[in-house]
């Protein structure tokens, strides 16, 4: 009588007489009930974290059978993107790295594959979509934020289709870790759409975008009127963000831009002539920075 109400009261859900699908598993929470036939299942964006708990008190949670692996896996998509409890095994600390891939019809067994021989052995790979997923990292194991940069040239020049890695930050082993995570899946699509062009982002780079994108009208004039040579010259827009990127290193610099380091130099110069902004401390560094984003975010006139 109770599964009946459920099954009308949850618009979404379904009952079948066989173990629910590997693809079912992706959207549905799965339940049976002890002596009898069949199992049922409601869709995970129609139910909220009480709501599962409470059937999950009621009745039996279904994790597919298999390899330890895929319990585990299974468990901690649970728990960081459905709101469940804790995995079972736990650990002293995580890292979840988000990736997204151009291409939405990817062999997800091959991506795996190479994923696992370059993570390391406890790291594990998570889908949440057909292009979308995360890379668990565990236990302190984490890789340095230049090789995950290093992995997506190789990927795209391995497999010809790009890859973008979102870097998160070490958590400790906690139920309110779930809803940091939560708040990194927004920084990453916010990172998709204002930065579409780096292969590795993070809350670091990505800040610097979010706050010129919140400043009004009114906040932006001295952008516009102090920086408007960024509008009229890109080259010297281009070397400037460049500049600031390698932190101020003009070897390094030179290097990236393909110039030689007077020309770097002069354009250096010329840019301080201009704003009247040296670009020889943290404080400057940043505006300048903040001037680059907006100047090349902003829209050509027509």
């Amino acid at each position: 009588m109770m599964k009946q109400k459920l099954l009308t009261y949850f618009h979404g859900a379904v009952e079948q007489t066989a173990p629910p699908s590997d693809f079912q598993l992706d959207s549905y929470h799965w339940f049976h009930i002890d002596g009898e036939n069949g199992w049922f299942g409601f869709q995970k964006n129609e139910m909220d974290l009480s709501q599962f708990d409470l059937l999950k008190t009621l009745f039996n949670h279904y994790l597919p059978e298999g390899t330890k692996e895929n319990r585990e896996e299974a468990m901690w998509s649970e728990y960081l993107f459905f709101g469940g409890m804790l995995p079972d095994n736990p650990c002293e600390n995580f890292r979840i790295i988000q990736f997204q891939i151009n291409d939405p019809h990817v062999d997800k067994d091959a991506i795996e594959t190479v994923f696992k021989g370059f993570t390391h052995s406890s790291s594990m790979v998570i889908w949440n979509g057909a292009n979308r997923g995360i890379i668990v990292e565990r236990n302190g194991n984490f890789l340095e934020d230049e090789e995950y940069s290093s992995f997506a040239e190789a990927i795209q020049s391995d497999f010809y289709f790009t890859i973008t890695f979102y870097i998160g930050k070490v958590m400790a082993f906690l139920q309110e870790s779930a809803a940091i995570f939560s708040q990194e899946k927004s920084f990453f699509t916010a990172g998709l759409a204002i930065n579409p062009g780096d292969r590795t982002l993070s809350f670091e780079t990505i800040l610097p975008h979010l706050l010129i994108s919140r400043l009004d009208e009114q906040e932006l004039e001295p952008f516009k009127k102090w920086f408007s040579i960024l509008e009229e010259d890109k080259e010297l827009l281009l070397t400037i963000k460049t500049f600031i990127e390698n932190n101020g290193h003009n070897t390094n610099t030179a290097k990236k831009l393909f110039i030689h380091r007077n020309t770097l130099q002069y354009r250096l110069d010329k840019f301080t002539e201009r704003t009247g902004l040296p670009l020889k401390n943290y404080h400057n560094f940043f505006t300048a920075y903040l001037a680059c984003l907006y100047f090349s975010n902003k829209k050509p006139r027509n």
